[in-house]
């Protein structure tokens, strides 16, 4: 007998998330990005998350949706793993019982499948031969995980790991590579460099170079700093960073007499727009092998990018067509595309609007879309399997 197939409508997705939500992690807004996305687009879907028994019981919607740039209701459930926690939650916030939790959760109360970018919740899932969409943006080394029938397929930003999934045994078809996106209702309405400065106190006599996101080696901190010495006129802002990160990069700054360097610390996500149109150029020195969530972002923000030329980047800028990229881990190479930028006006202004362009096909709404396409097809070939 032929099992009729699974369709958009009657698909229930439980997002299972290990309970950093709302923070200020990255990979947290991401996912209430892709929440918000998935919610649009199906009727049974539910974000699950930690708590409190506060929060389990009231919610906490209202910080929720101020702290990501939101701009609808979509269900979340708080599972009370623990007595009281302060929201927003702390750098190293305790995730311990949330899995088994959240398993429980799942058994009773029978989604389609799972989603989720835990491994221990993958791996748990598995083992309860729940169906599981796992989303990576790392390296992933579990042969036994791979083997499984209930994996039904990994989405990840990144082609290097996806070939590496590929390579210890996950068979092609159950990889998707998907770029990070943006939300482009939080850059509305547009504000000139004029308007934003003002907004945010930024010198109106003086160019400005905003980097946004944490302030990690891999980030290619290092880079600004050096370029901050290379460029004493210029004002440097960092927007983002855990306090004691904060506090790392002033003490270096002091160290080095490095004076014109601003830092703003984390911005929630609906104010971040203002401090992308109050610059002059937008910095993405990153090291890092994955797709920056900030790109998209900086794209949205009609200014010129300098960045790293590295494969994820790459895949989405081209060198003097919609950015200029520099070398990786190169102050000089960033001090000249700065230089070439601000000396060319007709350069900015072009690459800037080719990125605004190209962005246009990179929100979180076309990543759902695409993504659940790929998660249909998988969860009809999996039933059509089952016997």
């Amino acid at each position: 007998m032929q099992i009729p197939k699974k369709s958009l409508s009657e698909l229930k997705i439980l997002y299972l998330s290990p309970g950093n939500l709302p923070s200020q992690w990255a990979h947290s807004m991401q996912i209430s990005k892709m929440s918000q996305a998935f919610s649009e687009k199906l009727e049974k879907f539910e974000l699950v998350t930690s708590g409190d028994l506060y929060s389990s019981i009231f919610g906490r919607s209202v910080d929720f949706k101020e702290w990501y740039g939101l701009n609808r209701d979509f269900k979340i459930t708080y599972l009370p793993t623990h007595l009281h926690l302060k929201y927003p939650l702390a750098q190293h916030h305790p995730k311990a019982r949330f899995s088994k939790l959240a398993i429980i959760y799942a058994l009773l109360t029978k989604p389609s499948l799972v989603y989720t970018r835990t491994p221990g919740i993958l791996q748990k899932s598995l083992k309860l031969k729940l169906p599981v969409v796992a989303e990576f943006h790392d390296s992933f080394t579990c042969r036994e995980v791979f083997k499984s029938p209930y994996l039904l397929g990994i989405v990840t930003t990144s082609e290097q790991y996806a070939r590496e999934y590929i390579d210890r045994g996950l068979p092609e078809d159950k990889v998707l590579v998907e770029n990070n996106a943006v939300d482009l209702k939080i850059f509305s309405p547009y504000l000139d460099q004029e308007t934003a400065r003002q907004k945010v106190n930024f010198p109106q006599n003086q160019p400005v170079l905003v980097y946004a996101g944490h302030l990690y080696e891999k980030k290619g901190i290092s880079t600004i700093l050096k370029l901050a010495q290379l460029l004493p006129k210029y004002q440097f802002v960092l927007v983002g960073g855990w306090n004691e990160d904060i506090q790392k990069i002033k003490e270096r700054c002091d160290s080095e007499k490095i004076k014109n360097i601003q830092l703003v610390g984390h911005v929630p996500q609906a104010k971040l727009a203002t401090y992308l149109y109050a610059a002059h150029i937008l910095l993405l020195p990153s090291q890092k092998d994955a797709s920056p969530l900030k790109l998209f972002e900086y794209m949205t923000a009609k200014r010129p990018i300098v960045a790293s030329a590295i494969p994820p980047v790459m895949k989405v800028l081209q060198n003097e067509r919609n950015a200029l990229l520099a070398e990786v881990d190169n102050p000089t190479s960033f001090k000249k595309a700065i230089q070439k930028i601000l000396d060319d006006s007709f350069l900015s202004q072009s690459i800037s609007q080719k990125a605004f362009q190209d962005v246009q096909k990179h929100t979180w709404e076309q990543r759902a879309d695409k993504i659940l396409r790929f998660v249909l097809e998988r969860l009809n070939i999996f039933l059509s399997n089952q016997k």
